[in-house]
């Protein structure tokens, strides 16, 4: 037997881009597309009434645009801005008349569906091969076995604008600059299982094993920001940021597993099971500095002695050359040498052995219900630690995080009632997190850019009460409604915050210590988060839905409807944007959808509509808060920028971008793919 599908999902974007008169942005380029295509074949042979082989083949393709993104400017966090405070009056505004917060809000102003933006090229590609070959064996009457192998091949690459004001100060591309490639990661894996009945069908059972490798040239990535020109007002003076990060990831995991089921009679049955996992991951960190030999058409720019982010163009701004080349950094501690931790690689492995266990009991008729089970279940999880390729403000080294452990505690009910039109799960249950892996933002030593990072919160659990039901009052109508309680609670979590310098450098707390970037000094700063919520976890869920089935002469006419609201839902990352609690938003979302079926279930038509209020609200995004604040040098002081996608609703999701400054940046040519 085979089977053969090709599909194409497109969607027109609806951010669209302004350059409102300034040279170097983008004009009426879309973003938030979506262009995917692909294929694939499914293949059957069964040689024996006992073997089957299926073989599958996948393929995809994605082409499409970068996300736009919005900027918003955030008011009062204390503390907040450290990079907007040092660069305004010294870069930003000489070259370009505008502070970041003056972009920010500029890019505002143009509403949620039109933003400032410098993305050359506009594009996020990727294409991925898969391959999976499954032998199941029906070895005796009691015992059977299966095997699936899998191989996936993936390249892919994009261009992403991290601060969303329109001008080039957090930028990351795989296109255009030398040494620049797509990431290219080839992974398989293999599971053995046997599964089976003993003991006169009493006992049901699952062994196995499972095997991973993959192997990750994650490509390398350019980093640019700038450049600025007339900075410190000095026309020929351009602050000037651009690295390439190559990194290169080779990943194992090998497990073992079992679980069984051990029905004592017909109501009671105990359920164990197991699984250890052994993981090594390994990773090796390729990093490069701009060559300043190369840096300008002239071949006369040269690094300012004011510090390392600054170049002389003495031929003048037309001269730099945005095709320059790269090197290994000089020493900080000693410039006559390379700088030893320019490559640097480290290797982990970690194991765990995971336990479960669920008691349940199953019921027959009790008044008005019909049938139904009462379980408690204790279980383990484990998710993989890893390291983070950004660098400790000290030891300019990348960092490991722990894998993170969870305990999870369920009293459930599930039954069926009212002559099996209603059915109602419920569960009770309680999630104890051992170092919860949450994200924050770390500042490179070397460039002084910042970078998102994976550290572990020790200590965190969610009580929860969930309830599904679904109801059917009359014939061919169903009718759905779902209830969430969650209260998550952080009990130890330790960071770090960038700061810039107060006023009055006295009130320095002593744990702070600086860490000198550019031509000034920011303070970090051990912080306990303890008091935040915990990320994405709502705390209600409502949903409600209705579906018809309407059977005709002409088919099936199936109406669908229903309505979801989350709140308090916190997609905030780093220190400052957890305390604006502007990303504490709530989410509610209407939809529609019409399906049709033919008489003879061949053919389906389905027409939907998702978000049809229009709402807005934001999932996430570029937080920079902490970041570009100007708490110190005058300009709006009361102003803060923050970056995160909005959505409309389930489909619709608009993106923060940059504020831009505006005024005399220099433009930069499009870098050639």
């Amino acid at each position: 037997m085979s089977r053969f599908s090709v599909y194409a999902t497109t969607r027109d974007g609806y951010v669209k881009s302004e350059s409102n008169g300034r040279p170097g942005l983008s004009d009426g380029d879309e973003f938030n597309t979506i262009d995917r295509r692909g294929a694939q074949a499914q293949l059957r042979w069964v040689p024996t009434d006992d073997l089957t082989l299926d073989l599958n083949y996948h393929y995809s393709d994605t082409d499409q645009a970068a996300r736009g993104q919005n900027c918003e400017l955030v008011q009062d966090v204390p503390g907040a801005g450290w990079q907007a405070g040092l660069q305004n009056s010294t870069i930003i505004i000489p070259s370009t008349s505008q502070s970041i917060q003056d972009w920010c809000a500029e890019n505002e102003a143009l509403g949620k569906d039109t933003i400032m933006s410098d993305l050359f090229p506009n594009t996020y590609q990727s294409e991925t091969h898969t391959t999976a070959l499954t032998a199941d064996w029906a070895m005796t009457q009691d015992v059977n076995f299966k095997s699936i192998t899998a191989l996936r091949i993936t390249e892919g690459g994009e261009v992403n604008e991290l601060d969303a004001i329109g001008i080039p100060t957090l930028h990351r591309t795989n296109f255009g600059w030398q040494g620049t490639e797509l990431r290219k990661t080839d992974a398989w894996s293999q599971e053995l299982q046997f599964a089976g009945t003993a003991f006169g069908d009493k006992l049901d059972y699952v062994v196995g094993v499972y095997g991973f490798h993959e192997e990750t040239d994650a490509g390398t990535a350019a980093s640019p920001s700038g450049p600025f020109f007339n900075a410190l007002g000095q026309a020929n003076l351009a602050f000037y940021i651009n690295q390439t990060t190559e990194l290169l990831a080779e990943n194992s995991a090998a497990s073992a597993f079992s679980q069984v089921d051990w029905n004592f009679d017909e109501y009671w049955r105990l359920t164990l099971g197991a699984r250890y996992t052994w993981e090594e991951r390994e990773l090796e960190r390729r990093f490069r500095v701009l060559d300043a030999d190369t840096l300008a058409t002239t071949g006369d720019a040269e690094q300012s002695p004011i510090s390392a982010q600054f170049y002389q163009f003495p031929s003048g701004p037309d001269s730099f050359n945005p095709d320059h080349g790269f090197v290994k950094a000089r020493d900080p501690d000693n410039p006559d040498r390379v700088d030893p931790l320019a490559d640097q690689s480290m290797k982990i492995d970690n194991d765990d052995i995971n336990p479960m266990a669920s008691l349940q009991y199953t019921f027959d008729q009790w008044g008005a219900v019909n049938s139904g089970t009462v379980y408690a279940t204790v279980a383990n999880g484990f998710l993989s630690g890893g390291i983070t390729d950004t660098t400790n403000v000290f030891t300019r080294e990348i960092e490991e995080y722990d894998p993170e452990d969870v305990w999870n505690y369920e009293l459930g009910l599930k039954m069926d009632a009212l002559d099996h039109r209603l059915r109602m799960n419920m569960a009770l249950f309680y999630t104890e997190y051992k170092d919860r892996q949450l994200t924050t933002v770390r500042i490179n030593p070397d460039t002084g850019r910042i970078a998102g990072a994976l550290i572990n919160a020790a200590s965190s659990s969610i009580t929860g009460l969930e309830i599904e039901t679904q109801f059917i009052p009359i014939d061919n109508l169903q009718l759905t409604a779902n209830l969430t309680f969650n209260e998550g609670e952080i009990d130890e979590y330790a960071d770090e915050r960038i700061l810039g310098l107060p006023e009055d450098e006295s009130t320095i707390p002593p744990e702070c210590v600086r860490v000198t970037v550019g031509v000034s000094d920011v303070l970090n700063c051990p912080i306990d988060r303890s008091d935040e919520n915990l990320p994405r976890l709502p705390e209600q869920i409502y949903f409600l839905a209705a579906q018809y089935t309407w059977e005709t002469g002409m088919g099936t006419v199936i109406p669908f409807l229903s309505w979801s609201y989350r709140t308090n839902v916190d997609n905030c990352f780093d220190r400052a944007s957890c305390l604006s609690g502007l990303y504490e938003v709530d989410q509610e979302d209407l939809s529609a959808r019409l399906t049709w079926l033919s008489p003879d279930q061949n053919l389906r038509v389905t027409a939907y509509g998702n978000n049809l209020t229009d709402d807005r609200y934001i999932t996430g995004g570029t937080p920079l808060v902490d970041v570009t604040r100007n708490s110190r040098h005058g300009v709006q002081p009361a102003a803060h920028l923050r970056c995160g996608d909005r959505l409309h609703g389930s489909e619709r999701r608009a993106q923060a971008v940059d504020a831009r400054p505006s005024g005399q940046l220099t433009p930069v040519p499009p870098r050639p793919q």
